[in-house]
């Protein structure tokens, strides 16, 4: 297959059994450390292509500097079906860096081969990729949060597929909204559920605009926040709970297909059973205790998961956790088990009693 840049440049592409939803990668000959992505039909939309042109002006313009490029796989060239008198046309994919070795983040959460202090420097990365995305004078939001990759090597992590991502161009000297139209369910702000509940659309079709976009910077931070503690908490969704028999046991009255564990419902409503009680429900077992963490730690998640149900303005930015997450970072010891923990937490070891309890 050919397919051709901007300028009507040939690049020869052969396709590979990597695939999305969206879109298949393909090899390109006599550039093997490049991949063309190349959008299935229905995706191939104005849009996008807008979206891809403005990060490859970007490049052009030198906004994006070598350290936001380790971290973001910035596409480098549109790519088009045809070639008519050096203006191409068809708009199909884009021209990308080839990435090897890396895992998503969500097989980090309870990768057996990484240490904790691995994982909590996973999250500081993240936040930093968070906030130099945040730094771009482009209004980008990452909106599909899912896109994180990360290399266990050296604990990079990385924003991959960026044409989802949403920012505001300019055409015509107005601001144009190019809107994430994709996300995973868990991964999405409870506003942003409600919303689409309420006007029974989806992602897709939702009105918005440039001054009313669906995504910003605090369902961001709330996407942040949930990667952060399933990496803190053994892969523990912050709305996971499980039915508590001994109370259940003392009504008998009470059936325990009738409690609610639903966890989008709980994080529309800000259930954040680590924090509270509530009645019939408890943390998983596979969670260490919330104690664990440092009290710093502790507050911002309660600020994001609890105080930004009702106000998402209130969720910690990323450079917030960043500095949480040193702290915490710096106060892990290796206990004589060879599990690390908190040097000033005074239970036992959390990852000796998980392991237990797995049997």
């Amino acid at each position: 297959m050919i397919v051709y840049d901007a300028d009507g440049k040939e690049y020869l592409i052969e396709e590979t059994d990597l695939k999305g939803g969206e879109s298949k990668l393909y090899t390109v000959e006599k550039h093997p450390e490049l991949r063309a992505k190349i959008f299935k039909e229905e995706y191939r939309t104005r849009g996008r292509e807008a979206k891809i042109l403005e990060w490859e002006n970007m490049i052009e313009r030198n906004e994006l500097n070598k350290s936001f490029c380790d971290q973001v796989v910035v596409p480098k060239k549109c790519l088009y079906l045809q070639k008519n008198n050096q203006k191409s046309s068809g708009f199909a994919g884009c021209l990308m860096d080839e990435q090897a070795n890396f895992k998503n983040i969500k097989e980090i959460y309870t990768a057996k081969d990484l240490s904790y202090p691995e994982k909590v420097w996973i999250a500081r990365n993240l936040c930093v990729l968070t906030n130099r995305i945040h730094e771009l004078k482009r209004e980008v939001i990452i909106g599909d949060y899912s896109n994180i990759i990360v290399f266990p090597a050296n604990g990079t992590v990385k924003l991959i597929d960026v044409d989802t991502c949403q920012l505001v161009t300019i055409y015509r000297n107005k601001r144009v909204l190019c809107p994430c139209t994709v996300g995973v369910r868990e991964l999405i702000a409870p506003e942003i559920a409600g919303r689409l509940k309420k006007e029974k659309t989806d992602l897709e079709n939702v009105d918005q605009d440039a001054d009313n976009p669906i995504f910003n910077k605090y369902t961001d931070f709330y996407a942040m926040a949930y990667h952060i503690f399933a990496l803190l908490m053994n892969g523990s969704s912050p709305f996971a709970s499980m039915a508590n028999m001994e109370a259940i046991s003392q009504h008998p009255s009470k059936n325990v297909s009738s409690i609610d564990i639903d966890q989008f419902h709980a994080a529309e409503k800000g259930e954040f059973v680590f924090v509270r009680h509530f009645l019939f429900k408890k943390a998983p077992e596979y969670a260490p205790k919330y104690k664990m963490l440092s009290q710093e730690l502790r507050k911002l998640f309660e600020r994001a998961f609890i105080g930004g149900a009702k106000d998402p303005t209130v969720r910690p930015d990323a450079m917030e956790f960043y500095n949480a997450l040193t702290e915490y970072f710096q106060s892990l010891k290796k206990c004589e088990c060879g599990h690390y923990m908190p040097s000033n937490y005074k239970g036992e070891c959390e990852w000796c009693r998980i392991n237990r309890a797995e049997g």
